[in-house]
């Protein structure tokens, strides 16, 4: 190729990039193509099929007939496009979320390489057929990932909303520290990518290394996400009883993943990960009960596992069931999953408002904690800042797809209280359980310390992060950004390999701080598309 060639090529890659961030000021029809970056990975490459799924924003896109996709020389490739999903918004199907884009280029003397996807006209060269996915990766099993990767850039991967409102790792700001704080502790999550030990899954490592990749559009992310993607989707049991269960770990819905499988669908096309994503929905469905009933809780005895046998109910468990509802809904759009979506919603705000105790609310969703376990705490009235946090992540997803007025309320309500009875006095971490009724018994204990609640300040930024995007109230910002930015500064300071399981928790949905932080009070007025 000619050098002019090339500087036209990557001069008009710029620009599609550069236009990419102000998406959310502009509308989308602006937007012509992106660029993407091949990436060659297996030995002896030669005539390769390239195949990669491509999200969009909503409403940007409704016809896969107007994608062609431009290589280096500025011509036309044949290719073959499908939409894989829809977006699901308001109960509803609408415009394309994610594609899936297929075609031949030889690898034998480039290892990496680009093309531009453009939208701005009807494609002229179509392959007739797909592959399926599994014969594009460098092993069947797709732990190695795909024998070319297809690298896409930040700024589009977040204003595509894939994993939700995200902000460009190059445009923290302020809160860059969060960005230091991710590549440090990576690479010690690695030597666990191909563990057996179930607990060192827990919290959803597949989905914290996919919005690594999203935030910053790094290969080495991407490579991470697609290995522990394709490790969940064959330690999950397909068939049968307690199909949908992460199988090292048997059944526990806080181990049952859908948005993992949802979104390494939507950035691969790969079939497998849609039909394990859907059986895991189903599990949740099946497993997720929303109301808290005390009454119908037996007590444990002490130094036995809580959650071996029997009934219970946490906030954590909650969290689960509800994303994989979430996810449910928008792999399938069978309506029941939209339906049970609104019921748990419906069940945590007449908990907030009105808890099942009898006593007046205070903002906290709480729970008899000597009904679930009486080895952490035995306070009659009690909560958990970091479970509810996993409650969070989903109540905001909710929130996306139904403008629904109610989690702001949620939200605000349980910050105010976890402000005024859930940190330590110092403001280092919060409590490992809080005593919601220590306010009324001068002698009684605030809350159990509990082991470690300092590697949980990632998700107590989080939290106060979430509380500015869902308020005006001058007060309440105050307050909230100083727990924000006290909580962060003291959570990039720690190592989060060490449980394996920190890592996950850590990362698995707090990048979105830095988005909230940057947005506040928007989720007071926004306007669903």
């Amino acid at each position: 190729m000619q050098e002019n060639s090339r500087r036209l090529f990557l001069k008009n890659a710029s620009m599609s990039l550069l236009a990419v961030p102000l998406v959310r000021r502009i509308t989308w029809s602006a937007i012509k193509s992106v660029t993407v970056t091949l990436e060659g990975r297996a030995d002896n490459l030669n005539d390769e099929i390239v195949s990669f799924g491509l999200p969009l924003p909503f409403g940007f896109l409704h016809n896969s007939a107007k994608v062609t996709i431009v290589d280096e020389r500025g011509a036309e490739m044949p290719a073959a496009v499908r939409s894989l999903e829809p977006w699901r918004t308001g109960g509803r199907d609408g415009s394309i979320r994610s594609l899936l884009i297929q075609f031949k280029l030889n690898f034998s003397k480039h290892k990496t390489q680009r093309v531009i996807v453009r939208f701005d006209r009807r494609r002229r060269e179509s392959e007739g057929a797909f592959v399926p996915v599994s014969q594009t990766l460098i092993d069947e099993r797709g732990l190695k990932g795909p024998r070319v990767a297809a690298v896409l850039p930040a700024a589009w991967l977040c204003a595509s909303e894939v994993i939700g409102p995200q902000v460009p790792a190059t445009e923290s700001g302020e809160y860059s520290s969060y960005d230091r704080f991710v590549e440090k502790n990576f690479p010690g999550s690695l030597a666990y990518l191909d563990s057996k030990v179930y607990s060192e899954w827990l919290f959803d490592r597949t989905t914290s290394y996919y919005k690594m990749y999203v935030r910053t559009g790094d290969s080495k992310y991407l490579a991470a996400a697609y290995h522990a993607a394709n490790f969940v989707r064959e330690h999950t049991k397909l068939d049968g009883p307690d199909a949908g269960i992460f199988t090292l770990k048997g059944p526990d819905l806080k181990y049952v993943y859908p948005r993992a499988m949802h979104i390494h669908y939507l950035l691969t096309g790969d079939d497998r990960a849609l039909a394990c994503g859907k059986v895991m929905a189903e599990y949740c469905f099946d497993n997720q009960h929303p109301v808290y009933h005390p009454d119908s809780i037996k007590p444990v005895p002490l130094n036995v596992d809580p959650e071996r046998g029997r009934n219970f109910w946490t906030l954590r468990h909650q969290g689960y069931g509800l994303l994989g509802i979430l996810h449910g809904w928008e792999m399938t759009g069978e309506k029941k999953y939209w339906t049970k979506a609104r019921e748990c919603v419906d069940a945590y705000y007449k908990h907030q408002q009105q808890p099942p105790d009898g006593r007046p609310p205070d903002g906290s969703l709480r729970q008899n904690w000597e009904l679930y376990d009486p080895n952490e705490a035995t306070f009659p009235g009690a909560t958990s800042a970091w479970m509810m946090a996993l409650l969070l992540d989903p109540l905001f997803h909710y929130w996306t797809l139904t403008n629904d007025d109610r989690i702001s309320q949620i939200v605000v309500k349980w910050c105010d209280f976890l402000d005024r009875h859930g940190i330590v006095p110092d403001g280092s971490k919060a409590y490992y359980v809080i005593n919601c009724f220590a306010a009324d018994d001068p002698k009684a204990s605030p809350g159990e310390p509990g082991p470690d609640m300092e590697m949980h300040n990632p998700e107590m930024a989080y939290t106060f992060a979430l509380g500015l995007f869902f308020t005006n109230d001058a007060r309440r910002r105050q307050i909230y950004r100083k727990r924000l930015h006290r909580f962060l500064a003291l959570a990039v300071q720690l190592n989060m390999n060490r449980p394996a399981r920190a890592f996950n928790w850590a990362f698995q949905f707090t990048s979105q701080l830095i988005y909230f932080a940057q947005h506040q009070g928007q989720g007071v007025s926004r306007t669903r598309p």
